[in-house]
């Protein structure tokens, strides 16, 4: 599969993810939770990488701008894959849903850092 077919497909497939998480919880930001600058700063350093810059917001936790997180999803995969126990523990929680989201987004990166191996050893 090419690189940037599969890129398409990290977009989408973290999206969806990022809708399923938020849809669960959605409240890191207030609660404290999740976010933190430190993960941040980390996004930042590895966006800038692939050539990607985001501009600190006004909120204290840098990329959080009014409707929340600035950076698309499949640029924060830590961010996008976490889920708080609290929200996991919900008796409306949808495991069955969010393992076979994980393993969609795991099947893509291993995929991606397959073609990275190929492309370094030529």
């Amino acid at each position: 599969m090419r690189r940037a077919t599969l890129l398409n497909r990290k977009e989408r497939v973290y999206r969806m993810m990022y809708e399923f998480t938020f849809d669960s919880c959605g409240a890191c930001v207030e609660s404290g939770c999740a976010c933190k600058d430190r993960i941040c700063q980390h996004v930042a350093e590895q966006a800038a990488k692939s050539g990607h810059f985001f501009e600190k917001q006004k909120h204290p936790i840098r990329f959080i701008g009014p409707k929340g997180c600035v950076v698309p999803p499949y640029l924060r995969e830590t961010c996008t894959l976490y889920l708080c126990g609290k929200a996991r523990e919900k008796s409306s929680f949808d495991r069955v849903r969010y393992s076979r989201l994980l393993k969609a987004c795991e099947k893509i990166e291993w995929q991606l850092m397959e073609i990275e191996d190929t492309l370094t050893v030529q």
